[in-house]
């Protein structure tokens, strides 16, 4: 049992780094996705000078075009839009008769909390100061680079120069992709590092660039095939052919060597 529980732990440390690292990996595929939409919107307008290009967001209008070499936008945020200032008024309205307006509530706040967390997301933020007693409007840039407001009704134009933003939105445009194989199923020779040694019979669980998460079947003693239970991570050296490192039930590290098909 004992022994069970390590390889247990080893297995669940080991599935936590994967899936931090794939979750991060398919978070920036995202991103890069969102960039070459970008890109290719750049690109056509550059090429078809003064043409415009509508896009429409959950909270804004925007209008984009390029002038010789210049890209000019002009975001323009709904009245009807479910900005953070405007949720916030809503939430401070219903809160007035919270047992009646409940679920109105539980609803409004979910968008007023995602307001928040784009807000802080934000690579940009800035506050823009209209005179001494008047108000004050914060700009800020949401996850597709478009300049929105915490304001409804306000029009924001933005200048840019098409190059610097072609050069911005082509930075870590490639992405890795993980290799993907049918079976995934491995066979070659172990040697534990209690002297030890078999043959080793391997399932991949998870494969990440040239790194896999795997079970396996170690045979230990060819006379009476005595079989044994391990966990390990492989490196793959050349095509189809990897190395590994892991752990077994019978309390032995080892390291293998096996083919992959």
């Amino acid at each position: 049992m004992k022994t069970f529980k390590i390889i247990l732990v080893i297995i669940i440390i080991a599935l936590l780094s994967f899936a931090g690292y794939f979750g991060y990996q398919y978070y920036q595929k995202w991103q890069d996705n969102q960039k070459s939409n970008e890109l290719k919107i750049i690109e056509t307008l550059k090429a078809n000078q003064g043409v415009i290009i509508t896009l429409t967001t959950e909270l804004a209008e925007i209008k984009k075009r390029v002038v010789g070499e210049t890209l000019k936008e002009t975001i323009v945020i709904k009245e009807e839009a479910p900005t953070y200032e405007s949720k916030k008024e809503e939430l401070i309205e219903l809160r007035k008769d919270p047992v009646v307006n409940e679920e109105e509530i539980r609803v409004a706040r979910i968008v007023f909390e995602d307001r928040i967390d784009e807000f802080q997301a934000s690579p940009d933020k800035i506050l823009i100061n209209l005179g001494e007693g008047k108000e004050k409007i914060v700009i800020y840039e949401d996850d597709q680079g478009n300049l929105v407001s915490l304001e409804s009704g306000i029009t924001i134009t933005r200048h840019r120069k098409v190059e610097e933003v072609i050069k911005d939105l082509q930075v870590g445009k490639t992405v890795e992709v993980v290799k993907k194989k049918d079976l995934d199923l491995k066979a070659g020779g172990y040697y534990s590092f209690d002297g030890t040694y078999g043959v080793i019979v391997s399932k991949g669980i998870i494969n990440i660039k040239d790194y896999s998460l795997n079970v396996s079947f170690l045979i230990q003693d060819f006379e009476d095939f005595k079989f044994i239970a391990g966990a390990d991570v492989g490196f793959e050296i050349r095509e189809n052919i990897e190395l590994a490192v892991g752990y077994s039930t019978e309390k032995e590290f080892y390291g293998a060597l096996r083919w992959s098909f």
